[in-house]
């Protein structure tokens, strides 16, 4: 039994630190995913929620697929949820005073290229950014993307084509590369 089919057995038998495990784990990535996908004042009900609904439907988990997978279909339904209940705001702000700390010349600058990602991601259309969160934050294959979202696999390609020419168009637009 490799380490993944142990952490959902212990999930499924309930055992506390099977929980503790899937927090320590998965609990940064689902906030990060949230933070994403739905904003940051929805990121840590996002992961708290899923973490829930992962806690309550785990006995109804079967391992046909990679339990990454499952894990983070759940997380984009909730943070979907989330992000169609949040009104309309801007929340860069929080990202700034974030890069406001003194930093080297060195970190100044790669702090900056990564705000500026961030915020061309946010800023993709919301079927480009379920696309590009699901491959490049939950590492799930172009496959499992296409199932979770019942599309074509070309489907789930093209939109992360389209994704990154868009990032790569609002990077070029900032003067990076």
């Amino acid at each position: 039994m490799g380490p993944m089919e142990e952490l959902v057995s212990a999930l499924k038998a309930g055992r506390p630190e099977a929980y503790e495990r899937l927090v320590r784990e998965y609990g940064d990535r689902l906030y990060r995913f949230g933070l994403r996908l739905a904003g940051p004042m929805w990121a840590d009900d996002v992961a708290q929620e899923v973490l829930l609904r992962v806690f309550r439907s785990i006995g109804a988990y079967r391992p046909e697929g990679r339990f990454e997978a499952w894990l983070f279909s759940i997380a984009n339904h909730v943070a979907i949820d989330f992000a169609r209940r949040r009104r309309p705001e801007r929340w860069s702000s929080a990202r700034e005073s974030e890069a406001e700390e003194p930093a080297p010349p060195d970190l100044l600058e790669d702090r900056e290229r990564h705000v500026a990602l961030l915020r061309a991601v946010e800023r993709l259309p919301v079927e480009q950014k379920q696309v590009f969160l699901l491959r490049e934050e939950a590492g799930l294959s172009f496959r499992e993307i296409a199932e979770m979202l019942d599309c074509p696999i070309n489907t789930a390609l093209g939109r992360m084509h389209y994704a990154m020419e868009n990032l790569r168009k609002a990077l070029k637009a900032h003067g990076m590369r």
